[in-house]
């Protein structure tokens, strides 16, 4: 009767047992199946995101390729205009055929820039004329375009020699064109310009400047005479203002010199402070004795030292001649 129960008692230990191993393998399954269902869930969300990445680099390939088409597009405009303007400079070798010893150091900031110059035979003698239109780049650009319609204009209207009527003339076109002679104006624009007339037959020097001064170099100083303090074109000058004609005595071997501001302008050196008049004119000293071709070189290697990782601020030209 004891081992019948004892036997019993086996039983009912197994089949306990048994019903717990059930529940394991149930439960395995069940956390198998689980498993299963979340790695296809897995792979799918894996699979989805792969997709999204694929269109995300499609459209940023797509908006890269249009970027770069845009920036071709432009910069071929932008090359196209440079080549415009440079048609409108004058060709070099005709002022040296007339003088013999100058530069021109002309540099825009940008592929173009707002920095002109102009040369012609004007009468009896020559005129030489170097501006600064407001702005560079391309806004600077158009306004260069401007003013040379200005200049050509005025040149038809004003004897030749008269550079004080010349320079007025140039600042009236220039307002009417920009539309700033009247009240209401919405811009501002203009330029700044030195005007010399080497009159052929006298051996004189006339020099008009618009916020815009002449440096005389002569081997033992460099004087400086300043322009009026007005420039061209912008809103609020008169319709009237005039501008004063400075007369100088050419003496054999004396150096002038046009500058923009932006050569002294340039912001560099250990206290990145400017370039300034002061140090521009104690460099021309410096090579008074040196051929004008010489003299390029050397400015254009001390603005590039001046200047050192700083950037550019504005388009650089310099004019300088002897008589």
């Amino acid at each position: 009767m004891l081992m019948d129960m004892d036997s019993e008692q086996r039983i009912k230990s197994m089949e306990r047992e048994l019903k717990l191993l059930r529940k394991k393998i149930s439960r395995s399954e069940a956390n198998r199946a689980l498993a299963e269902k979340m790695k296809d869930e897995t792979d799918i969300l894996y699979e989805n995101v792969l997709d999204q990445i694929a269109q995300q680099k499609l459209l940023l390939e797509e908006s890269q390729d249009n970027l770069n088409d845009a920036f071709d597009v432009i910069t071929s405009s932008i090359n196209y205009a440079a080549r415009i303007q440079r048609s409108v400079l004058p060709n070099t070798s005709a002022l040296d055929a007339i003088l013999t010893d100058h530069f021109i150091y002309w540099e825009p900031r940008d592929t173009v820039g707002g920095d002109i110059y102009w040369f012609d035979i004007w009468g009896d003698g020559i005129l030489v004329i170097l501006g600064d239109c407001t702005g560079h780049g391309v806004p600077g650009a158009f306004m260069t375009l401007i003013a040379s319609g200005a200049l050509d204009r005025a040149k038809a209207e004003v004897d030749a020699g008269d550079v004080s009527s010349l320079v007025q003339r140039m600042h009236q076109f220039m307002q009417i064109t920009l539309r700033q002679h009247t009240d209401g104006s919405e811009a501002n624009d203009g330029m700044e310009l030195g005007a010399l007339y080497i009159d052929m037959g006298t051996e004189k020097l006339r020099f008009v400047g618009a916020r815009f001064d002449l440096f005389i170099s002569d081997g033992t100083d460099v004087a400086e005479i300043k322009g009026a303090r007005r420039g061209l074109g912008y809103f609020g000058i008169p319709w009237g203002q005039t501008y004063e004609t400075h007369e100088i005595d050419t003496k054999p071997g004396t150096s002038y010199y046009l500058t923009s501001d932006g050569y002294t302008d340039q912001v560099g050196g250990e206290n990145r402070r400017m370039f300034g008049k002061k140090r521009f004119k104690a460099l021309l000293a410096s090579f008074y004795t040196l051929p004008m071709a010489e003299q390029k070189t050397r400015l254009h290697e001390a603005l590039a030292q001046y200047q050192g990782k700083e950037e550019r601020r504005d388009d650089v030209s310099i004019i300088g001649l002897t008589l």
